[in-house]
């Protein structure tokens, strides 16, 4: 039987790919078991790089399978396929290079770019539960308790800041849901700290039972090299145990978020070529605007909030130096709690912008039982409104709204701020 709202329409899994044959090969039974979470739907697997099929070859296939409906019951042309990509974050590949490698693929026909795999609960049940698994007694080791022993995250490292400050996130997520004694992050390539800064930090607290932990979903270069440096790191510290975590690997946790992300899209009405929403703008010179959470992207959403005029209301447990000092000045309204329903009073506008997903669900959820349009940092098409990439110049706004690809946003919005001023 074909999944009802997918109404045949091919998945295409965009995966990075990896030299390791353990890797592909679990990466393949992956897609596998999200193919059988999906009766009916064609599924694609593309990599890319190091692995083949590329992503080019993967939508090609996809699209040639797509069934023969060009036009929905609305005139607008159905989705020939959608794309998911199987990465954590919003990094470069999210990014540029698979939507650069769907271009080159898709020919005329028009396919959808969904989500990657964070934030979500499962994936972090996952982790979780490799954590477990690498505490428990066995083959002649004891049980460790949580409590008693601390722990390395490790993720990728990306050029991209907001990829790493997801792991930050994730690390202190990953610290509370478990019990542990103390958590460090660290990156195995672009960023710092390093493997062997993080372990080190921790034995400088005194810890002497480790779990080094990638957040890795397969079997790869990355693993192998932490594998490398917390050996290399033990055979100088002898009085410290260590404990290695397996991937994430072939799981129904992450096959479920995959499933997920390929019915979002599909299940938005009016979705054309670009970005599915209504332009337009709004005036709100003195009107009350909330933005929940304090963090690096809530205070430049407050500085353009400002510039247009609004009443900005600011709630969260911390906040930052630039959002302080504008409280001090009497530009901003700031208290320091959590959300509460009551927040939302009088509101023209919100934004959550939090780093927990489920205050941000909570956000929208009553922005939406109010008629309130709100705006979620975490997941755009969870939210009722986006936020341009916008800019000014000689009297002209330039704002330019894409599919989750906001690199590719502020770069278009910058070719024609200059086209304008040429």
């Amino acid at each position: 039987m074909t999944d009802p709202l997918a109404s045949g329409t091919p998945l295409v899994i965009a995966a990075h790919g990896t030299r390791d044959e353990a890797g592909v090969a679990e990466c393949r039974a992956l897609a596998e078991r999200v193919a059988r979470k999906l009766p009916g739907i064609p599924v694609e697997l593309g990599f890319v790089e190091l692995a083949e099929p590329g992503i080019p070859e993967a939508v090609r296939a996809a699209v040639a399978q797509a069934p023969d409906n060009p036009e929905g019951a609305d005139g607008d042309e159905e989705a020939a396929a959608v794309v998911v990509p199987l990465m954590f974050n919003t990094g470069g590949h999210v990014r540029e290079d698979i939507p650069e490698a769907i271009d080159e693929g898709r020919g005329d026909a028009r396919v959808m770019y969904s989500a990657p795999l964070l934030p979500d609960v499962r994936m972090r049940k996952a982790l979780n539960h490799r954590l477990t698994e690498t505490l428990a007694a066995g083959e002649g080791r004891e049980e460790w308790r949580p409590r008693d022993t601390s722990a390395v995250l490790v993720g990728r490292g990306a050029l991209v800041p907001d990829a790493n400050a997801s792991h930050y996130t994730l690390t202190r997520m990953f610290w509370e849901e478990n019990d542990l004694s103390r958590v460090e992050p660290a990156f195995i390539q672009v960023t710092r700290p390093s493997v062997p800064e993080a372990l080190s930090a921790l034995a400088a607290q005194g810890a002497d039972q480790i779990v080094v932990q990638g957040n890795f979903l397969f079997p790869g270069l990355l693993h192998v090299w932490m594998t490398e440096q917390v050996e290399a790191w033990q055979a100088s510290h002898p009085g410290v145990e260590i404990r290695i975590a397996p991937v994430i690997g072939d799981c129904d946790e992450v096959a479920d978020v995959v499933v997920d992300r390929y019915r979002e899209p599909l299940d938005e009405v009016g979705l054309g070529e670009g970005a599915p929403v209504y332009m337009s703008g709004l005036r709100l010179q003195g009107r009350k605007v909330l933005v929940v959470g304090a963090g690096h992207v809530a205070e430049r959403r407050v500085v353009r909030l400002l510039e247009a005029g609004a009443d900005v209301h600011v709630v969260a447990p911390n906040s930052g130096i630039q959002l302080t000092r504008m409280f001090r000045k009497g530009l901003v309204n700031l208290e320091r709690r959590a959300f509460q329903t009551k927040d939302l009073d009088g509101v023209w506008f919100v934004q959550a912008l939090t780093n927990d997903p489920e205050v941000n669900v909570l956000v929208a959820e009553e922005a939406d039982r109010r008629g309130i349009f709100c705006v979620r940092g975490d997941n755009s098409r969870k939210g009722s409104a986006f936020t341009p990439a916008t800019q000014q110049a000689g009297g002209m706004t330039v704002s330019v709204v894409g599919d989750r690809t906001p690199r590719r946003s502020a770069r278009l919005r910058d070719e024609v701020l200059r086209a304008l001023q040429g």
